[in-house]
């Protein structure tokens, strides 16, 4: 015995003909065999720089990107502080230069518009772009807001998602009546100026759009929303607390008629509060923040009327398709929170957030919710969120009355903490009178993670827009 093993091949080899490789043959290459477009279209849907590292693949893939429709997000392009946007400039007017099929999408977030002005409105004249379909555009910060160049709007006809963000959009009298998107299906306009006729001339040409976000916008007073039948998500903050701008427009009347695809009403930081007029909502599942105390001078939904504290002003009307309750307490002020719930007897998740936690508890004012039971909390009621939470006893009177009240709770989750450990947790617990809970199957859940300042922004990203997670 030499202590040779013997293998089929080794046989093979022994008796005169060629090794025999005991691996199994390679599975065929399904993807490479597909049609040019099909491979064109998936490619397309990958970042710029994974898109352009297929061509490495094989010779089969080498022509794929350079004639894919392009999909071209300086975020994966190579950016450093000392250089600036240099580089990210002289790689996109490369990209495009070089590029032989059409362009699908275009998403800019590291090039100043003020000291590229030029630039910008060449790459937006360029014939592969005459059919683009998504539109980002997200600008440094620059005072005064630069103008984005009236060649933007060329893509008004094949154009169905337009981001802009921190810029002014073109003036009126730069060109004839207001443009219009018949494909658009997306738009979100964060910290852009814009004419409320220019606006309105915008959404109202605009009838496929399904979402919407206006974050923080400058230049109009009024906006309606009567001819978007296909509007299923409607998000809206006024006054962002980080600038002070009280020189310019902004939004104070909001209209949204005939909502009856409307499924998710989404408020944040309404400083200046505008009156919220929204009629036939009969799909809204989702709403938030509510902001009690110092709500919205005039606030309809549906049948429902609420003064400027956000409290009902008749009784007896309740809106039961939400199902996702968002609510902006001011002071933990208990009897707001129950009137406001009235309002929504088949909750199943419930937000609160809070300022001024360190402030007393203001009780239920000698309500006795044994006598007069509040729906939500007896039948449909699973998730309650405070945050932020840090044990003080207002929290812990307040958090008591839902561990005590709601009978088919499953999860109450505490934010923003501040403190985890065990020993903090366990008292927790015993002060929420956790062991007579009303739910047998309630977990608790406290942790120091608390909401971002920026959520609005990726709130359609996620099933409940108030939860991170």
């Amino acid at each position: 015995m030499n202590g040779r093993v013997v293998t089929k091949k080794h046989k093979r080899a022994d008796r005169g003909g060629a090794e025999e490789d005991d691996r199994a043959p390679p599975e065929p290459d399904l993807i490479s065999s597909l049609p040019d477009c099909v491979l064109g279209t998936i490619v397309s849907l990958l970042d710029t720089d994974e898109g352009a590292r297929t061509a490495t693949l094989s010779r089969r893939w080498r022509h794929v990107w350079h004639a894919a429709p392009l999909n071209l997000d300086d975020d994966g392009l190579p950016f450093t502080f000392d250089r600036g946007d240099r580089l990210i400039v002289s790689v996109v007017t490369g990209i495009l230069a070089a590029h032989r099929g059409p362009a699908r999408r275009l998403a800019l977030s590291f090039v100043y518009l003020s000291r590229n002005a030029a630039t910008f409105d060449a790459w937006l004249r360029l014939p592969l772009l005459d059919a683009l379909q998504e539109l980002d555009l997200c600008f440094y910060l620059d005072i005064p807001y630069p103008q984005l160049p009236v060649s933007v709007l060329r893509f008004a006809a094949s154009l169905r998602a337009l981001d802009l963000q921190n810029c002014r959009f073109p003036a009126a009298d730069c060109f004839s009546g207001s443009p219009a998107f018949p494909c658009l299906t997306h738009l979100s306009l964060y910290e852009v100026i814009i004419d409320e006729e220019l606006l309105q001339g915008i959404v109202s040409n605009s009838p496929g759009i399904e979402t919407m976000k206006l974050h923080n916008n400058f230049g109009h007073r009024r906006l309606s929303l009567s001819n978007l039948p296909r509007l299923r998500r409607l998000a809206v903050a006024v006054k962002g607390c980080f600038m002070k701008r009280e020189e310019e427009m902004e939004l104070d009347d909001l209209v949204v008629e005939d909502a009856g695809s409307l499924e998710q009403l989404i408020l944040d930081r309404i400083t200046y509060r505008p009156s919220v007029h929204i009629t036939t909502a009969t799909k809204l599942n989702v709403l938030g923040y509510l902001r009690l105390q110092t709500g919205f001078p005039v606030f309809y939904l549906g049948n429902l009327v609420f003064d400027k504290r956000m409290l009902p002003v008749s009784s007896g009307k309740q809106l039961s398709t939400v199902r996702t309750l968002a609510l902006d307490v001011a002071k933990p002020n208990l009897k707001q929170v129950i009137d406001s719930l009235r309002c929504f007897p088949s909750i199943e998740k419930l937000h609160i957030k809070t300022e001024n936690w360190w402030m007393s508890l203001e009780g239920a004012g000698g309500f006795d919710a044994l006598v007069t039971p509040i729906e939500c909390l007896d039948r449909s009621l699973k998730i309650i969120e405070l945050q932020p939470y840090k044990g003080y006893n207002s929290h812990v009177e307040f958090a008591k009355f839902f561990v005590e009240r709601a009978k088919v709770l499953e999860l109450m989750k505490f934010s923003g903490c501040g403190g985890d450990s065990p020993r903090w947790v366990q008292d927790q617990h015993r002060l929420l009178n956790a062991a007579s809970k009303a739910s047998r199957h309630a977990q608790f859940s406290l942790g120091d993670e608390i909401e971002s300042r920026n959520w609005m922004q990726y709130c359609f990203t996620r099933d409940d827009p108030f939860s991170e997670e």
